[in-house]
């Protein structure tokens, strides 16, 4: 796990049981209650509800999205780019909660809805309930956060910015592609319009983002911000991967701590972040884990501390910013971390035994580094052959990464696997008696 930024060293990374408690404290947006997921869409929400479902939907979207665009002539550049962000993400899970990290923006870590048990699997999502993805959409095409960290039935309250309000008796005909429409006797839900009487919306827990008729029995009013000026939607389009933070990171105005911060997260939440490019930049140490390597976020025009997102302290798959002269920087000097990276070599310092079993008389070990949070696999006592390796899990050890690091004992008796970032996972280490002989695993850590 990546800990906080603040004062003193940060927090601790958390278990997931505490996790989701602080996500269950926290206040967040309304649920979007009322519209009854269809067959097809239930269907489809079936094959989105994996853990990186909402992660790994591509930056462009494909079919799904083809029917989603403004419908009706006269909208702003600006409102028009609200649709355009919104229906991208056609097809990505709905999650309760999603959207609301304090003070950011973003498809966010969705949270149980305990009065809705079709939202227990929201944890393991992330993307928007109805009010986040209003916010985003409206965020990226005007780079203000003007809906903000507030609930739908708030938002209708007192919107916050400049707007042109529409009653319900004006009914459908002043409406334009961007205005918000909010619906429900208690206002509990919140839709973009389309025109033609349609809306692309996140309606519930179990459904996914989605084209839909607008409700028009309990349809109650709408607002139209008032911006200016043409936004770029999509800097960099079609380029980059979403990846996770953890804690409560500052994204800055440039690769160091002393520049201004640009964003805040202030609760916490995970959020899926595009992930541009990453150079070296100022050598940040927190809770004892060391990185240089920060991350461009295009969507915020700001860098991240690699401390602050999931994964090993260089991203996989994220090209150095080399690559975008605009950007520029190299990840040159990035192996000079003291914090582990996947697949680095042991350091004993401050190590100890976490977990262990026994093989025909050999000692296997999991062996875990606190300052680091690095983990790996160690044999002892054995023969030339015995094999070594590490497994990593998401998700307590019902699935896993296999043969993490496998080794085998080349002369002696003894044999480590290279380290492993646990990354707030759980780990084991596996051995056997020479190959093909008996696997003996370690418990969980």
């Amino acid at each position: 796990m990546r800990p906080s930024e603040r004062g003193g060293g940060g927090r601790r990374p958390l278990d997931r049981t505490h996790l989701l408690r602080v996500l269950l404290a926290a206040v967040m947006a309304a649920a979007c209650l009322g519209l009854p997921a269809t067959t097809t869409n239930a269907a489809a929400a079936a094959l989105a509800v994996a853990p990186a479902a909402a992660t790994t939907a591509p930056i462009a979207a494909g079919e799904a999205a083809a029917a989603c665009a403004a419908l009706k002539p006269g909208a702003s550049a600006t409102a028009v780019d609200a649709v355009e962000v919104a229906c991208r993400y056609v097809g990505w899970s709905y999650a309760w909660g999603g959207g609301h990290a304090q003070g950011l923006p973003g498809p966010s870590q969705g949270m149980i809805d305990l009065s809705d048990p079709r939202s227990y699997g929201d944890p393991k999502l992330w993307s928007f309930d109805c009010i986040g993805l209003v916010r985003w959409a409206w965020y990226k095409a005007t780079r203000q956060d003007i809906v903000s960290e507030r609930t739908t039935q708030s938002t209708w309250q007192n919107p916050g910015y400049a707007h042109t309000k529409f009653t319900k008796e004006q009914g459908e005909a002043p409406l334009l592609p961007g205005d918000i429409l909010y619906f429900g006797t208690g206002i509990t839900h919140v839709a973009l319009y389309l025109g033609d009487g349609k809306v692309v919306e996140a309606p519930n827990s179990g459904d996914v983002v989605r084209v839909a008729d607008a409700r028009w029995d309990r349809y109650q009013g709408a607002f139209r911000p008032h911006t200016a000026g043409v936004f770029p939607v999509w800097e960099y389009d079609g380029l980059g991967q979403h990846v996770k933070t953890w804690g409560q990171p500052n994204l800055r105005e440039n690769s160091t701590t002393g520049s201004a911060v640009n964003w805040q997260n202030g609760n916490g939440i995970s959020v899926a972040v595009r992930a541009l490019c990453q150079r070296v930049g100022e050598r940040v140490t927190v809770d004892g884990m060391v990185n240089n390597v920060w991350t461009y976020l295009p969507d915020y025009r700001s860098w991240v501390s690699n401390l602050f997102l999931q994964g090993p302290a260089i991203t996989p798959g994220v090209p150095s910013c080399g690559q975008f002269a605009a950007i520029g920087g190299t990840l040159d000097g990035a192996d000079s971390n003291t914090s582990c990276g996947d697949g680095t070599e042991p350091n004993s310092t401050g190590a100890w035994t976490a977990k262990s079993t026994t093989v025909w008389g050999r000692t296997v070990e999991l062996r875990y580094n606190g300052t680091t949070a690095c983990a790996w696999g160690r044999i002892i006592g054995g023969t030339v052959g015995d094999e070594i390796w590490v497994d990593r899990s998401s998700d307590g050890g019902e699935t896993w990464e296999p043969m993490l690091g496998y080794t085998t004992v080349t002369s002696g008796g003894d044999a480590y696997t290279t380290q492993w970032n646990d990354n707030g996972l759980v780990m084991r280490a596996c051995g056997t008696n020479g190959k093909g002989g008996t696997i003996a695993c370690t418990g969980w850590y």
